[in-house]
């Protein structure tokens, strides 16, 4: 009782600060966030997976994890990931025989992935401004929260058939339907209540088409965060915040669907006029 109580106060906190950021969309503040997350985020894999001992690729990690969302689509962008990568493969051949190849890989993953996958909600703001980016950038949060909220709940009280039983033993084939179901629902609402509030005209059919896609991309994102954690042998990424674990516990599955509803507002925009 006292963990579920906690983690409900985390997640209006949480609800809180998504909405102070959301009001000053248009600003800065957005660009701050993300590389907060970001940063955050990075440390995180990379204490779970070891990697932080190394402090040479924890520092530029977390350098290309607060660069990248500064920069996002302004003409800096290509040269200063550009320098980031170089500098890995600069370490790499300067070290080399004392540091292993598969570690500045995976350092040099998690920490240009996961800032460029966060990012993407600075490039939809950037693309289709505050309005209508803010909406896409919510379709990205409910595709992945309302998913995981759904398939919990339907996978505690209707399910059977486990999902991913190796990498995580608790998921359903069940909750995954119902996780698709209520983040469709969702995002249909939402959808409606866009063209209430600003008047714009939603593809709703193409929502209503995209929505299942993208609450599975949301679970995939979850799974390979699951599948991650089972190999180095964590329960959570870390533990910023009560009842939920660390950033990457919380946002694993936004790392998905923010660059596929990117891909998707650029290729099939859902917002008609």
């Amino acid at each position: 009782m006292i963990a579920m109580l906690l983690r409900f106060v985390t997640t209006l906190g949480l609800l809180a600060v998504l909405g102070v950021v959301g009001f000053f969309l248009d600003t800065m503040l957005l660009n701050v966030f993300i590389l907060l997350v970001s940063a955050l985020g990075v440390f995180e894999v990379m204490r779970a997976t070891g990697l932080s001992a190394r402090r040479d690729l924890t520092l530029l990690a977390l350098t290309g994890a607060m660069v990248i969302p500064l920069v996002g689509f302004s003409a800096l962008a290509t040269p200063m990931i550009y320098l980031i990568v170089f500098s890995y493969f600069l370490l790499l051949v300067k070290k080399y025989g004392k540091l292993r190849l598969i570690d500045c890989a995976m350092a040099l993953l998690f920490g240009t992935v996961i800032p460029l996958s966060f990012a993407c909600a600075i490039f939809l703001r950037d693309t289709h401004g505050a309005q209508a980016g803010g909406f896409y950038i919510l379709l990205a949060l409910t595709a992945a929260w309302a998913s995981d909220t759904g398939a919990y709940f339907a996978g505690r009280f209707l399910g059977k058939h486990k999902l991913a039983p190796v990498v995580s033993p608790k998921k359903t084939i069940e909750g995954a339907v119902g996780g698709v179901a209520v983040c469709t629902g969702m995002m249909i609402w939402i959808g409606v209540g866009y063209q209430n509030m600003f008047g714009g005209q939603v593809n709703m059919i193409e929502l209503a088409i995209i929505a299942p896609i993208l609450s599975v991309i949301g679970m995939f994102g979850d799974l390979s965060a699951s599948a991650i954690k089972r190999e180095y042998g964590v329960k959570d990424f870390g533990n910023i915040m009560p009842g939920h674990g660390g950033v990457l516990d919380r946002f694993d599955s936004v790392l998905f669907t923010l660059p596929a509803v990117y891909l998707i507002s650029t290729h099939l925009p859902l917002i008609v006029t």
